[in-house]
This record gives C-alpha cells, structure tokens and sequence, in this order.
C-alpha cells in the first residue's frame, strides 16, 4: 500500500518534467553547415573563455631527450624524439616561424626550420631528432615559435620520446611550456 501510494505522488512530478513535444523528430545534421554553426554558436556562447585564451603568438619551451640514465650515468638508453606541432583551432591558420634545438647546455644544435611555415586548421607538423643524434643529451630542448594575424586557440606543442632494445622498449610525452606570449592576449573573440 505504501508504494501505491508513492507511485501516485511520483507520476504527476514525471509527467511534469517531461512536459517538452516530442512529436517531431530532431532536424538531422546537414553535412556542411551544421557542424560549423554548431561550433560558432559555442564560441558565441563562452567568448569571454575565447577572449581569455586565445593568443597572436607564443614562445614555448619543450624538454626533449636524446637519452636517458640507465642503471647509473655510464649507462644510457638512445631515444627518438619527434617534436609534435598540433594547430587546434577549427578556423584559424598560424604560422610556425621558429623550431630551434638547443644541448644540454643551451647551445644551438640544430635550425629545424628554415623558413616559416604555415599550419591550417586542425593540421600538424613535426620535426624528428633521431636515435643516433646524442648531441642534446638529457637535457636538450626545443624552442618553438609561432605567430597569427588574428587571435587563435594556442596550439598543443609536445615531443615524445622512444626507444625499443633488445626486446626492452620505453615512449613519454613531454608537454611544451609557453615561455613568452610574444603577440599579446586577444580582446576580441576569434
């Protein structure tokens, strides 16, 4: 009896929150535009998060690599390194204008990039430091640096290391650090 009349009691509330028509089927997604307005219509809807983080330009640090300490300091393991360049902006190119690979001791190594390079949409890049090049050591590092002419989301820079040997194998990501906000943070949505 108890639940009776529970159920009673619980029957109206759910008929309530349940008021919307749903008699007409949603519109189905056009394979064009929707998906753009669907994302424009976000953007709208969080511009201060847009206006907040997006940027013209950034300097950014990556650690990188070229081996690791094994068992004690006489002891290494050769890694490959490849820098990963990631543009996540859905609308917007930018510019890779600067991939620098410093030593451990912070000297130039290497000029990965000899000119600009544009990166569109949702598109990457990468650069490889390969398993026999030991000239950055443990403590190598990259620099990287881009510029836009409008505000974009700041693109994911990373390396990942990895080396397999006589059947042992070792892959890490290390995250890049934006050092330098060289073109300034955007007052305007994107």
């Amino acid at each position: 009896m108890p639940n009776r009349i529970l159920y009673i009691l619980l029957i109206p509330m759910l008929l309530a929150c349940g008021s919307e028509d749903v008699s007409q089927p949603a519109e189905p997604m056009d394979s064009k535009g929707s998906e753009r307005e669907t994302a424009d219509s976000l953007m709208q809807d969080n511009s201060d998060f847009v206006r907040l983080n997006t940027s013209l330009g950034q300097t950014v640090y990556v650690p990188v690599y070229s081996h690791i300490y094994q068992l004690n300091q006489q002891k290494t393991f050769n890694l490959t390194a490849t820098l990963s360049f990631r543009n996540v902006d859905l609308n917007r190119t930018l510019t890779l204008t600067r991939v620098l690979y410093y030593d451990s001791q912070g000297i130039i190594v290497k000029n990965y990039l000899e000119e600009p390079r544009t990166i569109n949409p949702l598109a990457s890049t990468s650069f490889v430091v390969e398993e026999n090049d030991l000239r950055g050591g443990v403590g190598a590092n990259f620099i990287v640096e881009w510029e836009s002419e409008s505000p974009v989301f700041p693109p994911v820079v990373e390396a990942v290391m990895i080396s397999t040997s006589q059947q042992q194998g070792i892959s890490f990501v290390s995250a890049g650090r934006v050092i330098e906000d060289t073109g300034g943070q955007s007052d305007s949505s994107p």
